[in-house]
């Protein structure tokens, strides 16, 4: 039995294309499983300016799917084999898990994805890194695979946590199986699809700005995040824009990047940190200069698009669940 614990659903983000396409797999492949429901669901408030999640529903949600977890023990339904697998490992709780079985005796794994810690330098939970890497550190001991998105993210996490290097998985991360096909036309619209925080430097785009802005007075720079999309309308928003830019501190995979260039849109990237493995090096800049150029070059129409360097979805689960 696989025991699947879900992120909560958050609109916004990629969590509720990740939890319906994980669920489609499950269901397609006859695997023997059961979602961990927490809340349901129903879709997380939105994030607060800066955060990945709702950092009070996403508790609740957690400490819900954890109270679901003790009833399986308790009804003495975890048996030897199972496998609890997490879309998040980074999870208030896995050492309950571990706790119960201690007594119930099974031979179970704990296994699932990592996206981001307080390990890495930017993160917006790295002012929390005193007592997290305690927490990492105890987490990483009980688990018995951790998926990462790329071999950056990996690296990273070897170098800087207490985790035997076997455990560490780079499959790729599944990239939202519903995006259309057929694109709408393209606009003169430059994007910014980063959260509004320090580490993916929102306001770089804004000098972005008023560089580019003279040369084309009819484009439109926008933060997605600051106009409340729903996921239909963003992503007709990613369709039609021509660039998509990003100043990340940090990134660990890169989904924005990867359905904005997915959609059609001319990546303009760091040329550092997980995007040196997703995008060519025609799309990578090592200067604000030649980030500028670049955008002009590609609203010019100078620049072809690309697709990024990702597994298929399928090739990801597998991996996963098999």
């Amino acid at each position: 039995m696989i025991f699947y614990v879900p992120l909560e659903r958050i609109e916004s983000r990629y969590t509720t294309h990740l939890d319906l396409d994980i669920l489609s797999y499950l269901q397609s492949s006859n695997l023997l499983y059961r979602r961990i429901h927490g809340l349901g669901f129903k879709p997380s408030p939105d994030p607060p300016e800066g955060c990945f999640l709702n950092y009070s529903y996403t508790i609740k949600f957690k400490m819900a799917q954890l109270q679901e977890i003790a009833k399986l023990f308790e009804d003495g339904l975890v048996s030897d084999g199972d496998v609890f697998w997490f879309s998040d490992l980074w999870f208030p709780g896995i050492e309950s898990i571990a706790y119960m079985n201690y007594f119930a005796k099974k031979k179970i794994k704990i296994k699932g994805v990592i996206h981001a810690g307080s390990w890495t330098d930017t993160d917006f939970v790295r002012g929390m890194e005193r007592w997290a890497k305690c927490f990492e550190d105890c987490l990483f001991d009980l688990v018995d695979e951790v998926y990462v998105g790329t071999n950056f993210s990996a690296q990273q996490l070897i170098e800087r946590r207490l985790i035997d290097p076997s455990k560490v998985v780079v499959t790729g991360l599944p990239i939202d199986s519903k995006l259309p096909k057929k694109l709408p036309p393209k606009e003169n619209i430059v994007l910014f699809n980063g959260r509004l925080c320090d580490e993916k430097q929102p306001h770089l785009f804004d000098l972005l700005k008023e560089r580019v802005s003279p040369l084309f007075p009819d484009a439109k720079f926008v933060k997605t995040m600051e106009l409340g999309l729903n996921r239909e309308d963003y992503i007709d928003l990613l369709g039609r824009a021509k660039v998509c830019v990003s100043y990340a501190l940090q990134e660990n995979f890169g989904y924005g990047l990867i359905e904005a260039a997915l959609q059609g849109c001319v990546p303009v990237v760091p040329d550092r940190l997980s995007y040196k493995e997703i995008f060519k090096d025609i799309f990578r800049y090592s200067t604000f200069k030649e980030s500028v150029d670049m955008t002009v070059n590609a609203l010019r129409g100078d620049v072809p698009s690309t697709r990024p360097k990702i597994s298929s979805n399928n090739t990801i689960f597998k991996r996963w669940f098999l």
